[in-house]
């Protein structure tokens, strides 16, 4: 079974992503890691390095095994130690570009890889076919603040974060949609993705 892990360097904390034994899976901005034997990712080694700016990528690419080529775009965000009395609107607008710049990078990224014929990315690098793409963004955020037990109060924090997310959401489907790539949004909590398993390092 493939797994990707995302997790802090320093304390061990992060997420684990289990995918089916079928699929083929990629680390697409995989650092190198010498002490798990782990070399850069195609995207690491060729896109980055040189002085390349502002091309970014993808946490994980994967090919699913179904007779119409399809791949999944999946970025990845765990930002349950961010303060959570930050502007949750700002930070969803950075996630909004993020989303998009990194969509747009992984897609020159797997075209150059197929031109190369990078044996890193030979399976997935095959957008000259025009495989179905579906990007997916994995948010789990901060715990809410505790707010005065006043029922109205609680409720109405609860909305505004709901629709913020909802907000975030929209957007992405309906810019990713002019793109001819649909768009979903999950998390650990009330909508866990219905493809792969979820695995809480902490």
């Amino acid at each position: 079974m493939p797994t990707i892990e995302e997790k802090n360097k320093e304390t061990g904390e992060g997420l684990a992503f289990d995918f089916h034994p079928n699929w083929q899976v990629v680390k697409y901005d995989q650092q190198e890691n010498l002490a798990a034997n782990a070399a850069a990712s195609f995207y690491r080694q060729v896109i980055e390095k040189g002085g390349v700016q502002r091309v970014q990528g993808m946490d994980i690419v994967c090919r699913l095994p179904t007779e119409i080529e399809q791949l999944q775009f999946i970025e990845i965000k765990d930002e349950r130690k961010r303060n959570p009395a930050k502007s949750t609107s700002k930070r969803h607008d950075k996630l909004y570009k993020a989303v998009l710049r990194k969509t747009i990078g992984t897609l020159a990224g797997l075209t150059l890889a197929e031109r190369l014929g990078h044996d890193s990315l030979r399976p997935l690098a095959c957008l000259s076919r025009q495989p179905a793409i579906e990007v997916i963004l994995f948010l789990v955020e901060p715990p809410q603040l505790p707010v005065p037990d006043v029922g109205s109060k609680r409720t109405l924090r609860r909305v505004v974060r709901q629709q913020r997310k909802t907000t975030l959401d929209q957007r992405l489907t309906a810019k990713l949609e002019q793109w001819g790539l649909p768009f979903k949004l999950y998390n650990l909590t009330n909508r866990l993705p219905p493809d792969w398993q979820v695995r809480d390092l902490a």
